[in-house]
C-alpha cells in the first residue's frame, strides 16, 4: 500500500469568528481513482496516550502508526508551498517527537534522578533524601 497525504482547508465557525482549519486525509495511491475512492482515514492531530480509542488511524496501523505519520508528514512538508499548511505540519511533527527524559542532580547527595513534576516545580532532592529529611524532623 503506497500512502500519501491530501491536504484540505476548512473554514470553521467558532465563537471568536471564522477560523481556517487544516485537515489531512490519508489516501492510498495504489487504488485507482481520485480522492473519494482512495480515502483510507483522517490523520489525527495527536497520536499519543490522549487519543481516542476509536481512532481509525491507530486501528488500521497499530504499533507502526507514529512512524507512518512521521514519514507522511515529512514527505508532505517537502512538497508543500502554503505557509499555513507548513506551520500545521511542523506543529504535528513536533508533537510526534518523543519528549526527552529530564534528569536532575540531587542537592543533598549528588545522585542523578528523574524528578516528578509538582505543577511547574521540579524537585531538587531525590526521594531517599526527602524521606530522610521527613523522618529526622
Amino acid at each position: 500500500m503506497k500512502l500519501g497525504l491530501l491536504v484540505s482547508k476548512n473554514y470553521v465557525n467558532r465563537a471568536s469568528g471564522f477560523t481556517e482549519e487544516v485537515v489531512f486525509a490519508v489516501v492510498d495511491l495504489d487504488k485507482v481513482g481520485s480522492y473519494p475512492r482512495n480515502f483510507v482515514c483522517l490523520l489525527p492531530k495527536n497520536l499519543g496516550r490522549g487519543s481516542k480509542p476509536s481512532n481509525k488511524f491507530l486501528e488500521i496501523y497499530g504499533e507502526e502508526s507514529s512512524q507512518i505519520a512521521i514519514a507522511l508528514l515529512t514527505k508532505a512538508l517537502r512538497s508543500e508551498t502554503d505557509v499555513i499548511v507548513k506551520g500545521e505540519i511542523e506543529k504535528r511533527l513536533k508533537a510526534l517527537q518523543p519528549k526527552p527524559i529530564t534528569r536532575a542532580k540531587c542537592v543533598s547527595c549528588g545522585c542523578v534522578f528523574e524528578p516528578r513534576k509538582f505543577g511547574r516545580i521540579l524537585p531538587r532532592m531525590c526521594q531517599t533524601c526527602r524521606s530522610k529529611n521527613k523522618s529526622s524532623q
